[in-house]
């Protein structure tokens, strides 16, 4: 029926080939759509939009305004090849939107809402196009930025390495990260769950002491083997966001991992 191509998912900030998604699409003679939800405002880049080759080729986009376009929550843009297309998806009442009528909520599942167009529209007004690159551009060079810094420390670990302005992470002592690699397998899974434990407790702690704030997920590492691991996940959409604030962030959570008792937990596993 269709072939769905992610143009950075919202865990990871991932883009898939689209442009051999869309040969694939083109050969099985089906609809080609790309979620470009989190992605689709880098098109607005000059820099990064190159990252996005085979977009062009879709037969339908969808773009959250509410995430790189800098608006509030529950701004969606769908756009399609043909026009016509919104004929396909269409509903009608008695008492609104009748058969005949030209209000765009026939072709919505919320029906009635509110003018969230009216705020990207705005944005695009006051910001446009070179705006948002600017914004755009800056955050991915915060994201690459913070990613070598996090590479350079011994005690932590680089999980997803940023493709736009998102990328995950964790805090791995050294002595834990040489059992990880070398010890038995029975040891590197206890190692991995006390690793869980850890992230959860220092993320907790971040984010009752109110000073910074890092949110958490868990995902799928191919390094470990296909193991699903808890890990931070930041994006680095804020543009007055500096460098010396993210040196912080990893200071504070070297800290409140020194005084988390998940620590003594995990390295009472290396202890022998």
């Amino acid at each position: 029926m269709a072939i769905v191509g992610m143009a950075g998912t919202t865990e990871t900030g991932a883009i898939d080939p689209l442009d051999a998604l869309a040969d694939v699409a083109c050969e099985a003679n089906c609809h080609f759509h790309v979620d470009a939800a989190w992605g689709g405002a880098s098109l607005m880049s000059a820099r990064h939009r190159h990252r996005l080759a085979g977009i062009e080729r879709a037969d339908s986009i969808v773009i959250d305004a509410h995430k790189q376009l800098y608006v509030p929550m529950g701004a969606g843009v769908v756009l399609f090849r043909q026009p016509t297309w919104t004929a396909e998806i269409r509903q009608h009442a008695n008492y609104i939107v009748r058969e005949g009528s030209k209000d765009l909520g026939c072709h919505t599942l919320e029906g009635s809402r509110g003018a969230a167009s009216v705020m990207l529209y705005t944005n695009l007004r006051l910001l446009g196009r070179r705006g948002y690159a600017r914004l755009i551009d800056l955050s991915i060079d915060n994201a690459r930025y913070f990613a070598s810094l996090i590479e350079r420390q011994r005690d932590f670990e680089l999980v997803t390495a940023p493709q736009l302005c998102i990328l995950t992470y964790r805090y791995v002592p050294e002595r834990v990260r040489e059992a990880l690699t070398n010890g038995p397998v029975s040891l590197q899974l206890a190692i991995q769950d006390a690793l869980d434990a850890l992230t959860v407790s220092i993320q907790e702690m971040q984010r009752d002491a109110g000073r910074s704030f890092v949110s958490r997920t868990r995902i799928t590492s191919e390094r470990w083997q296909g193991r699903a691991i808890v890990v931070f996940r930041v994006v680095l959409a804020n543009p007055t966001t500096t460098r010396a604030m993210l040196d912080d962030i990893l200071a504070e959570q070297r800290m409140l991992a020194s005084v988390s008792s998940r620590l003594s937990d995990l390295m009472a596993l290396t202890s022998g």
